[in-house]
């Protein structure tokens, strides 16, 4: 839920100013000075000036020598409590690393967050090609594997929403154009795995399959590779074998 604002778009509560400026921050944007933090945040800058002091005091933001505010460890700690960290990413865990010994690659793990792919884990090394995931980032659901299995596991309301808006073209193979996209996505269903080239990043493609319980798409795991290596009816076997494992460990939870 985004803050209540005043007409004019600034947020009207002390704790909707918080968020603002902590919503400020985002893969592309680590670092930023007071006054970007006003500007992005729309504040005035005596406030964005009184709150920045406050979560730097309460260890939400830190300020470096070059005068620019991070993000400080405080709002990673109290994430880690966040439920699906807490047990998704535990229960997980064991099983998607036996997969990445199995693989060499890129294994990542995924939840829908407020219309993105929310990487709760990535587990990679010096055999794995660079990608745009990382632990507690974001990605757009029609780029990557993990976010073409969680957007075609919704409901036709939701994936309607989804196709009505933009859709950011990461590189020149992504697909945004919604006919294509949807046409895309029942395929995805209809075969039980997604599959991306080069939508995200250029020379590499993901596999992806869902994590399911009660025919719900709790998350979805997959694996992020060079086009040269995706053998895909291997990796969606493995893969496949590594969700049902996961699933199974949710549900010894309860």
């Amino acid at each position: 839920m985004s803050p209540a604002r005043t007409t004019a778009g600034a947020p009207i509560s002390s704790i909707g100013r918080g968020i603002a400026v902590l919503g400020c921050f985002n893969e592309r944007r680590r670092a930023l000075t007071l006054s970007e933090l006003s500007e992005k945040s729309l504040l005035p800058m005596s406030s964005t000036h009184r709150v920045v002091a406050e979560l730097v005091a309460g260890g939400f933001l830190v300020r470096g020598s070059d005068r620019r505010y991070r993000i400080g460890t405080r709002v990673w700690s109290i994430g880690q409590l966040a439920p699906v960290s807490d047990q998704l990413r535990h229960r997980a865990l064991p099983t998607l690393a036996r997969l990445y010994e199995e693989t060499g690659e890129n294994i990542t793990l995924a939840v829908l967050d407020r219309g993105q792919a929310l990487y709760v884990d990535r587990i990679g090394g010096e055999r794995s090609v660079h990608t745009a995931s990382r632990a507690g980032g974001h990605l757009p659901l029609h780029t990557t594997g993990v976010g073409k299995v969680l957007l075609a596991w919704q409901s036709p309301e939701a994936i309607e929403k989804y196709l009505s808006r933009p859709l950011t073209r990461t590189t020149p193979y992504s697909i945004v154009d919604p006919v294509k996209l949807k046409t895309e996505l029942v395929e995805t269903k209809t075969r039980g795995y997604a599959v991306a080239r080069q939508e995200s990043t250029a020379g590499n493609g993901s596999v992806a399959v869902p994590i399911l319980r009660g025919g719900r798409c709790v998350a979805a795991v997959g694996v992020v590779a060079h086009l040269t290596h995706m053998d895909i009816p291997r990796l969606v076997e493995v893969l496949q074998q590594a969700a049902d494992s996961i699933r199974k460990e949710l549900e010894d939870d309860h």
